[in-house]
């Protein structure tokens, strides 16, 4: 079996990640250079994705509310995968906004929306460095 990083298991741009691994375009050294994987920022803004849909669950924001959140999640990623990554910046960016909205409306408690403020700027520096 050929280690990971090897030319043998279709790692074309010696970047650590096969196709297989979800590696965003092993034909392209260019997409995420150092970083290798578009799977590191669309696993994050998943798991966004489902910390919104359980407080909608919960009961904390309504469906209306957590749908408007989540289309500006879903938007970064469809731009993350057309690598478009300053529009998907945008969306995340939006994201913060209105969750910034709901904080000072008090529909989120600021812990909750602190914490979900610093998942996607994390995820918008992740972003930047690729």
């Amino acid at each position: 079996m050929a280690s990971a990083g090897s030319g043998a298991d279709g790692d074309i741009d010696q970047d650590g990640f096969t196709p297989n691994e979800g590696d965003c375009d092993d034909n392209n050294p260019n997409v995420y250079p150092g970083k290798g994987s578009c799977e590191v920022p669309i696993q994050e803004i998943n798991d966004v994705m489902i910390d919104v849909q359980q407080l909608a669950q919960e009961g904390d924001i309504t469906g209306a509310q957590a749908n408007a959140l989540l289309v500006k999640l879903e938007s970064a990623i469809k731009k993350i995968e057309s690598d478009k990554i300053n529009p998907a910046i945008g969306s995340l960016n939006a994201f913060i906004n209105q969750i910034k909205a709901f904080m000072n409306s008090n529909i989120i408690l600021p812990e909750v929306g602190n914490q979900l403020i610093s998942d996607v700027q994390n995820i918008i520096q992740i972003l930047k460095m690729g």
